[in-house]
């Protein structure tokens, strides 16, 4: 069950234009926060993660929040570094990904053996992140209790991160992920 005064408080600071971090945790708040990046968003949202088709990616409201905005005009960059084929064959999102692929709309899915860390981070332990059009973010610190720093309004550090994502993304050893063989066996 939500917890309506973290959500509010999440809709105030995304409304507000405040340049504030805030902490986030577990799965619930991370789908709160990331459903809302998707609703402030206008034009682009990266994403960096395991394989989405677990825990918050396979989410309804993370879903349809994830769908309005690419409705909306939105680019959808996702980059993926433990994609699983078996996984997203079953996955809503992944067939709703594969959906506005079909329709040439900007959506692009790649993998990668990448795994990112904070440099600040003595034990370089993986991070997952989120970006929405070069100032908000959600940085999950720790991918196994969803712990993550979270801000509406930080160009500073946002553009930095979309600049390492967008070199990750186009890196020759990321590889497109080709979402309409996924759900045609082959057959286009």
């Amino acid at each position: 069950m939500a917890d309506r005064n973290y959500q509010d408080f999440v809709k105030a600071l995304s409304i507000s234009g405040e340049n504030r971090t805030f902490l986030n945790s577990d799965e619930d708040h991370a789908l709160d926060v990331l459903v809302r990046l998707f609703q402030v968003s206008q034009n682009e949202v990266r994403i960096f993660a395991g394989c989405l088709c677990k825990h918050v990616g396979n989410r309804p409201e993370y879903v349809v929040a994830l769908s309005e905005f690419i409705e909306r005009g939105g680019k959808l960059y996702v980059l993926l570094n433990n994609f699983d084929e078996e996984c997203a064959k079953t996955s809503n999102l992944y067939k709703r990904l594969a959906y506005y692929k079909s329709k040439d709309m900007p959506v692009f899915v790649k993998s990668t053996t990448s795994k990112p860390y904070r440099t600040s981070d003595p034990e370089k332990k993986e991070v997952h992140f989120t970006l929405g059009d070069d100032k908000a973010y959600r940085i999950e610190t720790d991918i196994e209790k969803r712990t993550a720093e979270c801000n509406f309004n930080n160009p500073e550090l946002a553009k930095e991160t979309v600049a390492f994502f967008d070199s990750l993304f186009n890196r020759e050893d990321a590889k497109e992920i080709d979402l309409l063989k996924l759900f045609n066996d082959g057959d286009k």
